[in-house]
């Protein structure tokens, strides 16, 4: 009777053991998720790529990988920097570069709600610097469309998504007409278009001009809870290095990343001797707000007719007459040491 009684203590207790082994080892694994909000912070790029896209798209795989950011749970595409087929085709390979072929990509509008202005091609035809590379192993694009995708994710990760569009806002409008509540449901909403005008900067924003209406739209739902906008003229303020700085500096480091991306950059490069890319200071500052120095509230829109149609307009108030809220000013020099410090990982 002892040794029965002996027996099953001993098995009591290697069960015990057992239990406080997998109880502690679950705790560990959730205190190490819980440092990364991957489980609850969710990512969609909406993206016209365009090698500044590509730039901001990697930005964004690599900070998720290696310093525990935002998860990038999908990509959709729209027309802008190229046609809408060569953005679908430059996603594709931007994810095959990074061996992020996990991530889904949903096709969106094809072309602005009204009126679609033609690209200025700034980086090349394709949008990639015109390698005439032929990637091979591409991931087919989801059948469903960008408009669906983002609703249904919405409501699938409500309060947990944030969507950042560093292209026009086609989809995002799109999206709002079809459901007013899809906004809502988002943890929030950034914007990588428009500008501050001044004399020194009276053109419009490449990204706000290729659809107007669709700004508008967006900004007709807007609230500061929701929406972050971050001007092309802020950049130009605060994230604007010399081309000698982006080829030999950021441009050396040598990881199959930058490799690439100094080749998606290829034509670009060519045109200034200045450096100063709007998508990847959106993506930086949403995935790592430490670097904005100041946020201020807008009242934020567009105009749409007559000859300065695409210009925006901006009145500085307080929150509660504000619709959307504004990266007004970046940490330049840590801004500039994030793009060294992530783009060095890998490889």
């Amino acid at each position: 009777m002892k040794s029965v009684y002996n027996s099953s203590r001993k098995h009591t207790v290697v069960i015990m053991q057992k239990f406080i082994f997998y109880y502690t080892l679950s705790i560990c694994v959730t205190l190490c998720a819980g440092g990364r909000e991957q489980s609850t912070q969710k990512l969609i790029i909406d993206n016209d790529a365009g090698g500044d896209d590509a730039m901001a798209i990697f930005l964004a795989l690599l900070y998720e990988k290696y310093f525990d950011g935002p998860e990038i749970i999908a990509l959709t595409t729209g027309n802008g920097n190229t046609d809408e087929n060569n953005v679908c085709i430059n996603n594709q390979q931007i994810l095959k570069i990074a061996k992020r072929q996990d991530i889904p990509i949903y096709r969106g509008s094809k072309t602005s709600l009204v009126t679609t202005p033609a690209s200025v091609h700034y980086y090349g035809h394709d949008g990639m610097g015109d390698n005439n590379e032929v990637y091979s192993g591409l991931i087919e694009p989801h059948k469903q469309n960008a408009i669906t995708a983002l609703i249904e994710l919405s409501k699938e990760h409500e309060g947990k998504l944030s969507v950042i569009t560093i292209g026009t806002l086609s989809n995002i409008a799109i999206a709002l007409k079809y459901d007013a509540d899809f906004l809502n449901r988002l943890a929030h909403l950034y914007v990588g278009a428009g500008h501050i005008y001044s004399s020194e900067d009276p053109a419009p924003e490449f990204n706000a001009l290729m659809d107007v209406e669709g700004y508008h739209v967006v900004m007709q739902y807007a609230t500061p809870d929701k929406v972050t906008i971050f001007p092309y003229s802020q950049t130009r303020a605060y994230c604007n290095f010399s081309r000698d700085w982006r080829i030999n500096k950021l441009g050396s480091l040598n990881t199959t990343i930058m490799r690439n991306q100094n080749k998606h950059e290829r034509v670009s490069l060519k045109k200034s001797d200045r450096w100063l890319s709007l998508d990847p200071s959106v993506v930086a500052t949403t995935i790592n707000p430490d670097l904005v120095k100041e946020y201020k509230y807008v009242k934020n829109d567009i105009i749409m007719c007559g000859d300065q149609r695409g210009i925006n307009t901006n009145k500085f108030v307080e929150k509660d007459k504000a619709n959307v809220r504004m990266v007004f000013s970046v940490k330049t020099e840590e801004y500039r040491q994030f793009l060294m410090e992530v783009f060095s990982a890998g490889d």
